[in-house]
């Protein structure tokens, strides 16, 4: 496992930064502890210090000394420093043995360390007498030290521990994402190399790496299905413009030896090449659609309107195959779409209904039930399509067994497929028993 790996990964980053922000946040609290008990301590030191002054400072001078000697005695000269020094600086009594150089009487007290006379570290302060000599009172601040080094030494370490357990947390959780995106890179590389049926793995766990495969083969998916009908599409396109391209190919060749052609040969030829073109036109319409550039022509479009059109079309066509075509409609189902394109798909689906259901068939054309729920509904009573059959039909080209001589490019249900997921609906084929139900839901599905 890289370091470098290990130190980039998010999880690491996140763990490593909520540690310092923890440490920080435990320094903070622990300095600010510091702080106000160090002052505390200090200033109540200081306290007693200048109450001892004071009362010494008001002693008669004669008196003086006896009292600092007195002062020695109560407090055992374990706890307490007095000194009494001269305006030369000697000193005349106590357990201080000199007056420090950075000790100014009236000013701050100082802090001194051990000396000969008293073993342990002191707070002084001074005062200058009357008569000009100088008085020392100090204070044993050895325990006040001792806590300033315990909150000290408590925050320096817990700062530090919790630096060190964050960053190990942070490898901890790091490991597992790590091994994740090392597995998901190494299907990411075999789908690369053209391996479609690869998917990435999916642990359960539901995180982020989770959504993240589940997004990456959904689109694996969707490539894959692409690839696999681009494939079919060349495949069908070969096979179905070879045939009319070789007849005409021999229509012509026909008409080179003849010398004289005949107008029906050379219509029978256009009419070969018009049936290439025509399926070229409707491939190149369904890559229109299916490009998704025109959405600018949205607005709202009442269905009943796109059915009364429809069925006034074909309303002719139907009779002359001797089909009986039905619609209706309550006006006021209205959903944002391009009514261009809505009505060509719709046109498709009664096309076919007419073309498969065949003479003395019915064919029916109308809105849901449902007012909430707009969709539109082809329904017919013709032979249908076999269950196994109705996903694949969609695609470009395709026909079933009994459709096969047909007249058609067998394009007409992929470019309403196409309409219909330019505008984000559904088309559902289902069973009419018998016949086929073709149903557009023009509720937009989620994108």
């Amino acid at each position: 496992m890289q370091i470098r790996a290990l130190l980039r990964t998010t999880t690491f980053r996140l763990s490593a930064l909520y540690g310092l922000i923890f440490a920080f946040a435990l320094v903070a609290l622990l300095g600010l502890v510091y702080l106000r008990s160090a002052v505390y301590l200090t200033r109540r030191v200081d306290g007693i210090l200048t109450v001892e002054a004071d009362a010494l400072q008001r002693a008669p001078p004669a008196d003086l000394r006896a009292r600092v000697d007195e002062a020695l005695t109560l407090n055992g000269q374990s706890n307490n420093v007095f000194g009494l020094f001269g305006r030369d600086g000697a000193r005349i009594a106590g357990d201080l043995p000199a007056l420090p150089a950075s000790l100014t009487p009236g000013g701050r007290p100082i802090e001194i360390g051990p000396t000969s006379m008293f073993h342990a570290p002191a707070r002084l302060i001074a005062r200058r007498l009357a008569s000009g000599e100088v008085l020392v009172v100090g204070r044993d601040v050895g325990q006040l030290r001792e806590i300033r080094a315990i909150i000290a030494s408590a925050l320096i370490w817990s700062g530090g521990a919790v630096i060190v357990i964050g960053l190990a947390c942070g490898v901890a959780f790091s490991l597992a994402p790590l091994r994740r995106l090392r597995t998901l890179q190494e299907a990411c590389a075999e789908i690369a190399g053209g391996e479609l049926t690869r998917r990435l793995p999916i642990s359960g766990a539901r995180d982020e790496l989770d959504l993240f495969a589940g997004t990456v083969n959904l689109m694996i998916g969707e490539v894959a299905r692409l690839m696999g009908e681009v494939k079919g599409a060349t495949e069908t396109i070969a096979h179905d413009l070879r045939t009319p391209l070789t007849r005409a190919r021999a229509q012509l060749h026909r008409l080179q030896q003849s010398g004289a052609p005949e107008p029906a040969e050379i219509a029978r030829v256009t009419a070969e090449l018009d049936t290439v073109l025509e399926r070229f036109r409707a491939l190149l319409r369904i890559s229109e659609l299916e490009a998704r550039d025109r959405r600018a022509g949205f607005v709202a479009t009442d269905l009943a309107g796109v059915i009364g059109e429809v069925g006034e079309l074909y309303q002719p066509l139907a009779e002359a195959g001797g089909v009986r075509l039905s619609w209706s409609g309550a006006p006021g189902a209205v959903v944002e779409a391009d009514p261009k394109l809505l009505f060509e798909a719709v046109s498709n689906l009664v096309d076919n209904a007419i073309k498969f259901t065949g003479e003395g068939g019915t064919v029916s054309l109308g809105l849901g039930e449902d007012p909430a729920r707009p969709r539109i509904v082809v329904e017919d009573n013709g032979p249908g399509i076999p269950a196994a059959e109705r996903g694949a039909v969609r695609q470009r080209f395709y026909r079933g067994e009994r459709d096969r001589l047909a007249p058609g490019s067998g394009l007409g249900l992929s470019i309403a497929a196409a309409i219909v997921g330019l505008h984000r609906f559904t088309l559902e084929l289902e069973d009419a028993a018998p016949g086929l139900r073709a149903v557009i839901d023009c509720r937009p599905a989620l994108s």
